[in-house]
């Protein structure tokens, strides 16, 4: 379904927006007939009208919660404290994790964008957004998972049990106090961090968010890559060597993919070498390390990476340099040469994630 109005685009900053938006919504579904109990404005509380749906003869009834920002917490308290007619949540935009929690906790839930999921007795209406309309809030950060809003991910899937600080987290990325705070918000509304004090947190589910970086991650987006070939030796003589190389010539170096994970937890044998480093070889340094660029079949894979921020997070195993194993696995997973594999059996490992 398209829409034609001008006006399917926009930033919401208020519920009393979001509540008129929502009214013009629900006329754009043909097949469902909607009618509101009162034409009261939102409350403090973020309740408002009751609203009645009348599907294939059968009336179902719900109570309108508009939340500008739900967090996956308050959904989880919503569910215990929900009362006749059932809940249905209002919002600018439901990330994956917030309609995820929505179905897990049977709550119906809309989005201004047309994403629907209505559950009741009899009654189940899962929908994705309409084309056409792109509505978000206004402080809701649009991708975590890139430049040094990725280095404070990647800080934290260091060490999945720490407690953390914010200090801790900007001194370790680089980044601003103001934007490690709306992180850190962020990742507690998803239902991925949790507050330990006033100060500290913790990661509450790790797994769900290294699975939410997996779907959003884009290798080639993110870095620059070469393959080269040349009289190497085995890929972790190559690793061995061009460590020894990037030290003397103060390059920054760390290997990731197959020879990383097999460092860090051997499973399939690497058949390629591959590490980040921080600038494109030159001829003297291909010269000294007797290689050359090829298209193909290349021993070797070098990623010069958009961000410096991957090498604030490394690790040291077996003389190498690596990335951390977040990284690893993120580089692996979408990789030919048993890279899933690899990348699976990383992950299921007791030490993955951990220092």
């Amino acid at each position: 379904m398209k829409l034609q109005d001008s006006s399917t685009r926009g930033i919401i900053r208020h519920a009393c927006e979001l509540a008129a938006h929502f009214r013009e919504l629900i006329q754009t579904f043909p097949d469902l007939h909607w009618t509101f109990e009162a034409e009261s404005q939102p409350q403090a509380s973020g309740e408002s009208d009751r609203l009645a749906l009348e599907f294939d003869g059968s009336r179902f009834e719900f109570r309108l919660i508009y939340a500008l920002k739900p967090s996956v917490p308050w959904l989880e308290k919503l569910e215990f404290s929900s009362s006749p007619p059932r809940p249905l949540l209002v919002t600018p935009e439901m990330s994956p994790r917030v309609l995820a929690a929505c179905k897990e906790h049977g709550i119906a839930a809309i989005d201004l964008n047309g994403r629907a999921w209505l559950r009741a007795p009899g009654l189940l209406v899962d929908r994705g957004p309409l084309q056409g309309r792109s509505f978000s809030y206004e402080l809701e950060p649009r991708n975590i998972f890139v430049g040094k809003s990725a280095r404070i991910v990647r800080s934290m899937l260091t060490d999945r049990e720490r407690v953390w600080t914010q200090a801790e987290i900007v001194r370790r990325t680089g980044a601003s106090s103001g934007l490690v705070s709306r992180i850190i918000q962020h990742l507690t509304s998803q239902g991925f961090v949790e507050k330990m004090t006033a100060r500290e947190f913790r990661l509450r589910d790790w797994l769900g968010l290294l699975d939410f970086w997996a779907d959003s991650d884009r290798l080639p987006k993110r870095v620059r890559s070469t393959l080269y070939a040349g009289f190497l030796g085995s890929p972790q003589e190559l690793a061995q060597r061009l460590q020894k190389w990037a030290a003397s010539e103060k390059v920054r170096l760390a290997f990731t993919q197959w020879s990383a994970a097999w460092t860090r937890h051997p499973y399939t044998e690497p058949a390629v070498c591959s590490a980040y480093m921080d600038r494109p070889l030159g001829s003297v340094a291909l010269d000294a390390l007797g290689l050359r660029p090829v298209t193909d079949g290349g021993k070797l894979r070098l990623h010069t990476p958009d961000d410096e921020g991957l090498f604030m997070e490394t690790q040291e195993h077996g003389g190498l340099t690596l990335v951390s194993d977040a990284q690893i696995y993120l580089d692996l997973l979408k990789m030919g040469l048993r890279g899933p594999d690899a990348a699976s059996a990383l992950r299921d490992w007791e030490g993955f994630c951990r220092p």
